[in-house]
């Protein structure tokens, strides 16, 4: 094995391991994140992602069979005060990021298909959506043993709402004030 890249043969292949921080790094700064409508193919997607036992063990969500579902996404999108998007990565559909009026209050949610998790995709995706989203305050419910979602929300300026959990409820609530 030659010592310096410079003493390989043009055109000559060669591996080499990278510890997995580097990997991480390169994979990160390879993804495309972007944000667009929600299409009627994005649907069924959709409807396979809220099926996934894992994610759904994460959010502490039960999935909704195809009627329900069908009704549940007819709503979100013939409703005028939401915004919905689609998270591509690389071309790919990823999940889907939206806000909503619940009893009086904006909130935000997101799902990303288990295929995409630990990349920083979550993240820059409702980077993107805030800046789309400029209506305040936004809140946001997460299940307390899914750090990884309070991480995303805290990265991207939410803060947890003090004096008003109760340890025995499931979710944290998390809010992103106006400036």
């Amino acid at each position: 094995m030659p010592e310096r890249l410079d003493d390989l043969p043009r055109g000559e292949e060669i591996s080499v391991s990278l510890p997995p921080t580097i990997c991480a790094a390169v994979s990160r700064m390879n993804q495309q994140v972007q944000l667009r409508d929600v299409e009627p193919d994005d649907l069924p997607l959709f409807f396979e992602h809220q099926r996934d036992p894992e994610a759904l063990a994460m959010v502490m969500f039960n999935s909704r069979d195809r009627p329900a579902f069908d009704a549940h996404w007819a709503k979100i999108l013939a409703s005028e005060t939401g915004l919905t998007k689609t998270i591509i990565v690389n071309g790919q559909t990823a999940g889907h990021i939206v806000s909503f009026i619940r009893d009086g209050e904006r909130e935000i949610g997101y799902w990303l298909d288990r295929a995409f998790w630990g990349r920083g995709i979550a993240t820059q995706a409702l980077s993107a959506f805030l800046q789309m989203e400029k209506r305040r305050p936004l809140h946001a419910g997460v299940a307390k043993h899914n750090s990884a979602s309070m991480r995303v929300l805290q990265k991207c300026g939410f803060r947890f709402v003090s004096g008003e959990q109760d340890p025995g409820d499931s979710h944290a609530i998390l809010i992103l004030a106006g400036t």
